[in-house]
């Protein structure tokens, strides 16, 4: 059995909870949460328990003790679905401190935090996964097929456009989301699945690369342009606010429990 630990447990982490309770609970096991927020271990602690009954719950920890983490629980293998911009520090400590890694994309949010991870795997020689899950969606694994099998020839030009809607597109300009620093933007933090279906569907990776973007949808200034009213203050109101883009986390039972 691998031994498991997880490290930052917000909403993102409950595909990797439920895999190593359901289908894969016969090759893993989870034997420790690393998160400064108990409120969310005392949820996630709750599925351990209703899937696990009577199994010892998974051993808490702080960021700040991953080292020890790792050495006392015999960790074969960390899942870090925490911030974007704590993959760098976060991977490369578990690396160094004889785990392997796999990590939710993207894989930090600047180069040198690119670096030191890459240093990391090579000085240790461990292994970092980097997941990707729209490699798994039908569609994309049919087309990669069709490229792979020459039937359309050689691939010589790429057009791919993704249109994100308000519901989606909305969630990225939320909580820590929002601040470029944490999550190095929208072309890191979202556009980074589309830059490695187009690599994956080629087999091959760009020799150059130009970008240009802009604010043309969210913000203070394209709200008014568009003659939408002054937002309401942020957090949670009462009565609901009309606020098409708010989410209230009190309606999902979920959400309300981990944030």
């Amino acid at each position: 059995m691998t031994r498991y630990a997880i490290i930052g447990t917000g909403s993102r982490a409950r595909m990797y909870i439920d895999a190593l309770l359901g289908t894969f609970a016969d090759a893993g096991e989870l034997v420790a949460w690393c998160e400064p927020n108990p409120g969310r271990l005392d949820r996630y602690d709750e599925l351990v328990a209703t899937a696990k009954p009577g199994a010892p719950l998974p051993a808490r920890y702080l960021p700040a003790d991953l080292e020890t983490m790792i050495a006392t629980e015999r960790v074969d293998r960390v899942i870090l679905t925490s911030p974007d911009h704590t993959h760098a520090d976060l991977a490369a400590r578990a690396l160094t401190a004889g785990a392997d890694v796999v990590v939710e994309k993207p894989l930090t949010t600047d180069l040198p935090g690119c670096e030191r991870i890459t240093a990391a795997v090579a000085a240790t020689g461990r292994s970092l996964v980097l997941t990707f899950n729209y490699r798994y969606a039908p569609r994309n694994g049919a087309l990669k097929d069709v490229i792979d099998s020459g039937r359309i020839g050689t691939v010589t030009s790429v057009h791919f456009e993704w249109a994100l809607d308000t519901a989606h597109g909305a969630d990225y300009f939320r909580r820590w989301h929002r601040d470029r620093a944490n999550s190095g933007g929208l072309l890191v933090h979202k556009a980074s699945h589309h830059f490695d279906l187009v690599n994956w569907w080629l087999a091959d990776t760009p020799a150059w690369v130009f970008a240009a973007g802009d604010l043309r949808f969210y913000g203070r200034d394209n709200a008014l342009a568009r003659g939408l009213p002054a937002r309401p203050a942020r957090g949670t109101v009462d009565p609901p606010t009309r606020d098409p883009f708010a989410l209230d986390l009190r309606t999902d039972p979920e959400l309300r429990r981990l944030y």
